[in-house]
């Protein structure tokens, strides 16, 4: 079984955590590359090959203990739950970047197992409660099925994953580049956690000037392919939602480097700028290829920028796919 996955870029919450009402909620898109894609077949053994192999054999070990816990047996041909796996990861996203990267590989390994136990597709529910994700945000686990671009209004602490809103097909001919504007890491794990603890609640007329941003803007300006429009919202909407991390982080953006990426993208006419999550990535989206082009070369003649890693890339309005025949 090959599972292939895209990336998500996540352009800011519209909340945090909260006791009365939904918390969290959020904008977000996925992108084409980088992916993560491995292989999963039924073995007598556990193993794991390429990068994030050890993560991988870890969220398999889940997910089978999961479907073991819920009751749900082999279909069809399958007779009996597979004693062990062997998983070959081939691509993978780089972690800490602002791309999703742990999620995506979550629910591979995850969609992967049920397929091998001739299980029917689950939803993003199913999929996000097998390997523990989407607490905070559903994006990444909405997209991870559909692709395109994507907005969930939160959830309540009974529900343990956000219902999508709206999706939006994001039109063809635009593409994002993206750019490593910092050598240090998003922030993950416990280190995540804890900048969350220390942050002041969202003033609600903040939120309901994300929601505006998302509802009345953003996502009818993708779909009625209105790039200029689509550009300038998103980049008040990225800078508005990072200014509610500003306590840990210094200020919208996660670092000076950051700021000034984005500073130095938008003195270029790029409108459409953000901080991708906790960053360092940088997304800056172009009309089409060749204004993408463009925006490569002009910052890879600065000085400033030679060294940084940039690519270009397109949404992808699919999300993952599953391959059986690649056995």
């Amino acid at each position: 079984m090959t599972i292939s996955t895209p990336s998500r870029l996540h352009f800011g919450l519209l909340r945090f955590e909260q006791t009365d009402g939904p918390s969290f909620g959020g904008l977000g898109m996925m992108i084409a590359e980088p992916r993560c894609t491995l292989r999963l077949a039924t073995s007598t053994e556990w193993q794991a090959t390429g990068p994030d192999a050890e993560r991988a054999l870890a969220h398999a070990r889940q997910s089978l203990e999961h479907l073991v816990a819920a009751g749900q047996r082999p279909a069809g041909a399958y007779q009996q739950t597979p004693q062990a796996l062997h998983i070959e990861v081939r691509d993978s996203i780089p972690p800490h970047q602002g791309l999703g990267s742990g999620t995506q590989l979550a629910l591979a390994v995850a969609a992967g197992v049920r397929s091998l136990c001739g299980l029917p597709p689950a939803n993003a529910e199913q999929l996000a409660a097998m390997v523990g994700r989407g607490r905070r945000s559903a994006i990444g686990c909405h997209g991870f099925l559909q692709g395109g671009l994507l907005y969930e209004l939160g959830s309540l602490l009974t529900e343990p994953l956000a219902r999508l809103a709206q999706r939006v097909e994001v039109p063809a001919e635009w593409r994002i580049v993206l750019i490593t504007a910092s050598p240090a890491a998003g922030l993950s794990g416990e280190h995540e956690l804890s900048a969350f603890s220390q942050l002041p609640p969202v003033p609600p007329a903040t939120t309901a000037r994300l929601a505006q941003l998302a509802e009345a803007s953003i996502l009818p300006a993708a779909a009625n392919s209105d790039f200029d429009v689509f550009g300038e919202a998103l980049f008040e909407y990225g800078r508005l939602a990072g200014d509610c991390f500003a306590s840990v982080q210094g200020g919208p953006y996660a670092s000076a480097e950051i700021t000034a990426c984005v500073e130095t993208l938008r003195s270029l006419g790029v409108r459409g700028v953000g901080q991708s999550s906790w960053g360092p990535t940088v997304f800056a989206f172009a009309a089409d290829q060749a204004h993408a082009d463009e925006i490569v070369a002009r910052m890879r003649a600065m000085t400033g920028w030679q060294g940084h890693a940039m690519r270009i890339t397109r949404a992808d309005n699919r999300g993952a796919t599953i391959d059986s025949a690649a056995i």
